[in-house]
């Protein structure tokens, strides 16, 4: 099963929380200065990985964050951006074409801004500019860059006071991340690897994933992106309660259609009460159409242990369907082409 993982993809996944660490040495390095009582939003311009982080901070700062924080996947940044917005500009490879337009947008706003990124362009831009920079390690694939992005950023809002509480000692988090990744590793766990079984029941089939408002929102995003890239698979995703309010129609498709599909429900045993009821009767609507139905309980007790044991499960998950899919995770040529070709006419 593992001789499709040419490229040693799956360390990736083993060593994920090392990123956390980095991310640590990354903010220490870095010595941002930032005025807070200057600040009156956030602007956090992003594609992919990048603009994922951003929504995870989004969610699992859902309550504390004291102002606003609006993730932008364009090349063109909102009119609201003044002195008073910090952008975070965030591109892994540094070339990103659509955040460099929309940095290079604010750039005469006065806004304060920080670069994260492992070099490219934006480094450059950022020197150009003097704005401060995260400086990332290079040699990662964008897409696994996740945990290097969002806790230095995470590390970077909270010593800022732009949030209402802020964990500074992760260790606790750190082990249990730890014991999260060792759980899905089919060589160094025993018995029955959910992981493993769910790419199984996913194989050959199209996902359509649900999370739920406030904090797990982005999770089923992560989820579809992580299956096509790395598993190179079609998946979709949505989130409870606004899926109530549209795409739980379209679920009266013809049964031809639809019995290609398998909805998938990453669920947090502490959701809203009505959210909960909503997800049931979700489930029941679907399951009427013959359609299997999998539900999928976060671990934990904080929202960032709940957040990453569904992000580490979903992860994994894609790397043993690229498995059964003859696939190499780590390739994505068809982005590749894109940019090939977009390259042509830049």
């Amino acid at each position: 099963m593992f001789s499709h993982d040419k490229t040693g993809f799956k360390q990736l996944l083993l060593n994920f929380h090392s990123q956390i660490d980095t991310a640590e040495e990354i903010v220490k390095k870095a010595q941002l200065q930032i005025d807070s009582s200057k600040i009156n939003n956030i602007l956090y311009l992003g594609m992919g990985v990048s603009a994922i982080s951003g929504d995870l901070l989004s969610d699992v700062y859902f309550r504390d964050l004291k102002v606003p924080l609006n993730v932008i996947r364009s090349y063109t940044a909102p009119n609201f951006c003044t002195k008073n917005t910090l952008v975070i500009t965030s591109s892994y490879s540094g070339n990103t074409e659509e955040t460099l337009s929309a940095v290079n947008s604010v750039a005469e706003t006065g806004a304060q801004v920080i670069a994260v990124t492992s070099g490219g362009e934006m480094a450059k831009t950022a020197k150009k500019n003097k704005w401060q920079i995260l400086e990332l390690p290079v040699g990662f694939p964008p897409r696994q860059a996740l945990g290097l992005i969002f806790f230095s950023l995470y590390k970077v809002l909270g010593q800022a006071k732009l949030v209402e509480s802020y964990i500074e000692d992760l260790t606790g988090f750190k082990d249990f991340i730890y014991h999260e990744i060792e759980k899905h590793d089919i060589i160094k766990h025993d018995g029955h690897v959910l992981a493993q079984e769910l790419a199984k029941k996913i194989h050959n089939k199209i996902p359509v994933i649900y999370s739920s408002a406030p904090h797990l929102s982005v999770v089923s995003k992560r989820w579809q992106n992580q299956l096509h890239e790395n598993s190179k698979s079609l998946a979709f995703c949505n989130v409870l309660p606004e899926m109530n309010h549209n795409e739980i129609v379209g679920w009266e498709m013809d049964p031809k259609i639809s019995r290609s599909l398998i909805a998938i429900f990453l669920e947090n045993q502490t959701v809203v009460p009505r959210i909960k009821e909503r997800i049931e009767l979700s489930k029941a609507i679907i399951k009427k159409q013959d359609i299997e139905v999998v539900d999928i309980y976060s671990s934990g007790i904080t929202i960032l242990e709940k957040v990453f044991s569904l992000i580490i499960l979903g992860d994994w998950v894609s790397y043993y369907l690229a498995l059964l899919n003859e696939k190499d995770p780590i390739d994505i040529r068809n982005i590749d082409f894109l940019k090939q070709e977009l390259a042509k006419t830049a």
